[in-house]
């Protein structure tokens, strides 16, 4: 039998992490940089609180809502508001995930065969997702400028617009800050973005999953969440992405949410229609919905301990890789729970990867992973902890070392 041709699903998982795999199968330890799962570095909510939080008597009963619960989405947009963004509650639909957000855009904007523009260097899953919709990623350039940081290159989006793919790109996805490079959007590079999409008639996808966890930002960053109420609504129709998962720690618990904003008779259209995408698939849980609340109570105390482990673990990637002389260095990173190192390029980056999970048993993601247009940089997790972070980075230099002859 033939599969749709949405996806390659002939293709396995990537030889590095089955290289890992087989690595554990041995028995054999491995610090796992690419460790992006809080809930494997620590940050476990205890049993007992997550109980009573959704242990509502409502939870025996089936009210279907294609936005979510009303009292969920007043809760969430109570608990925004709190951090100064204005969100008409009536304007959020509650999924399951950050991913099911996207499916459901993706399906509310584009044909297939349509396009979306995504930030690379960036998070892989994007062609996945975009894929299983019947949709194209296209790129557009972040370029990095020592030592300022992170920008947007507006001139590789207007190239792409301009190009004879410019006329089925529907969207523009904006991470916020982006993963990997820590970068968040400034006030300059929106107002831009909003004025492309005006003229092109597009609309922004705001991904703000990491937003809250900044680590060295830089002046003039925003939230694409509206920060006074109306009548001051955002120029174009614009979708802000966020959930539980990073938000609380708590990916298990399949929560996340869409923020709909723009012109009042687009932002009523993009309900509607996104009301009768949900309506086919109801996938949010009454539980989680009933006790979301009682989690984002807690939020701030999770942040704040969250936001320790990744300063902490800056700083000792920094201490240990850019010691004097160094060869290494770590890029600028304003937040997010990933930092970027450069490393000396004495061999391609997936053997690069192969030799320190080999020979230190460290597994690292490549940066090619991620669209970087240069070798040789790999992904380091903040949110490991911190013992393994400082033995991973020591053996990391270690291995670097043996084949640059540097003595220390």
């Amino acid at each position: 039998m033939e599969f749709s041709r949405r996806i390659d699903f002939s293709a396995s998982r990537n030889e590095l992490d089955l290289e890992r795999s087989e690595h554990l199968r041995k028995g054999l330890a491995v610090f796992d940089l690419s460790q992006s799962n809080p809930t494997k570095t620590g940050f476990v909510q205890p049993a007992d609180a997550l109980a009573a939080a959704l242990s509502a008597d409502d939870n025996s009963l089936y009210s279907p809502d294609p936005k979510g619960l009303e009292s969920a989405r007043s809760a969430i947009a109570a608990h925004l508001a709190c951090s100064g963004k204005a969100v008409d509650h009536n304007h959020l639909l509650l999924c399951a995930s950050t991913s099911e957000a996207y499916s459901y855009l993706f399906k509310l904007l584009c044909d297939p065969g349509d396009s979306i523009l995504v930030p690379k260097p960036g998070y892989p899953l994007f062609d996945h997702l975009a894929s299983l919709e019947s949709v194209q990623a296209l790129g557009y350039r972040l370029e990095y400028d020592y030592p300022a940081g992170w920008s947007l290159d507006l001139d590789s989006i207007q190239r792409v617009l301009e190009s004879s793919d410019g006329d089925r790109v529907k969207a523009i996805v904006l991470i916020n800050p982006n993963n990997p490079t820590g970068s968040y959007i400034k006030e300059r590079e929106l107002r831009a973005i909003q004025e492309i999409c005006r003229r092109h008639s597009l609309a922004i996808i705001a991904d703000e999953v990491f937003h809250g966890y900044e680590l060295e930002p830089r002046e003039g960053r925003v939230s694409l969440l509206a920060q006074e109420p109306a009548p001051n609504p955002r120029p174009v129709l614009t979708f802000v992405l966020d959930g539980l998962s990073k938000r609380l720690c708590l990916p298990q618990m399949k929560l996340g949410w869409i923020a709909v904003s723009g012109p009042e008779d687009e932002v009523a259209k993009a309900m509607g229609a996104l009301e009768l995408i949900s309506d086919a698939f109801l996938s949010a849980g009454a539980p989680v919905m009933n006790g979301v609340s009682r989690l984002l109570a807690h939020e701030e105390e999770i942040r704040l301990k969250v936001k320790r482990r990744m300063a902490t673990n800056f700083a000792v990637y920094r201490k240990i890789l850019e010691y004097e002389g160094s060869a290494h260095r770590i890029l600028a990173c304003e937040g997010g729970w990933t930092a970027l190192v450069q490393s000396p390029r004495f061999a391609g980056e997936e053997e690069l990867v192969r030799g320190l999970l080999r020979e230190e048993g460290i597994y690292v993601h490549p940066g090619f992973f991620f669209d970087m247009e240069k070798e040789a940089y790999f992904a380091f997790s903040l949110i490991v902890k911190p013992q393994d972070a400082e033995a991973a980075a020591r053996k990391y230099r270690a291995f670097f070392d043996r084949f640059l002859n540097i003595n220390n």
